[in-house]
């Protein structure tokens, strides 16, 4: 692992801590077993969750979506408001938008799993499968898992959070207008 990786993962702290807790609980509901529970640590182990091999393909899954699923939803939620607030709105002195900010961008910087638990999902589902509708469901979700492991590796998520911060507001922006037109 690079010093980018920890550097990154220490800027980015709470959406880190929530992913590692996110995977923690997919893994408590599946039974699986969790063999370290340290999740705060200054070194490339920074909010990973050391678990056991998983041979099933629904967990293997889960433990790949969930977290991701969980830390898109709120991390857009919350750099909806903050990046529309500053950067739309102009609201620089709202400390509310610049907390919402920070944290949206911290937890869209840690979507994606650990390459560990993408190369589980792709022995589950796509190596050791003989079903091709599984096959099919799951490998755009293992493209993205992987290709975004590797960019976290890198420290490069954080580059393109602060990119989509620019970018929701554009977007919010095409699609309110749309909305209050069919609510009216």
């Amino acid at each position: 692992m690079s010093i980018i990786y920890v550097i990154v993962k220490v800027l980015t702290l709470p959406g880190a801590i929530l992913h590692a807790f996110f995977e923690h609980m997919v893994c408590r509901s599946a039974k699986i077993i969790v063999e370290d529970e340290r999740v705060v640590q200054f070194n490339e182990m920074l909010s990973h969750v050391d678990h056991q091999l998983i041979k099933r393909k629904g967990p293997s899954f889960d433990i790949c979506f969930i977290p991701f699923f969980m830390n898109f939803i709120l991390g857009f939620l919350t750099l909806s408001y903050g990046s529309t607030a500053i950067i739309y709105f102009a609201k620089y002195e709202d400390v509310f938008a610049w907390i919402c900010l920070y944290f949206g961008i911290s937890l869209l910087t840690n979507l994606f799993p650990q390459i560990e638990d993408v190369m589980m999902l792709k022995d589950n589902y796509l190596v050791n499968n003989d079903k091709k509708l599984n096959k099919a469901l799951v490998t755009p979700w293992y493209g993205i898992f992987f290709v975004g492991a590797r960019l976290e590796k890198w420290g490069l998520t954080l580059l393109t959070s602060v990119g989509f911060a620019f970018l929701v507001p554009v977007i919010l922006g095409w699609f309110i207008p749309a909305l209050y037109n069919l609510i009216k």
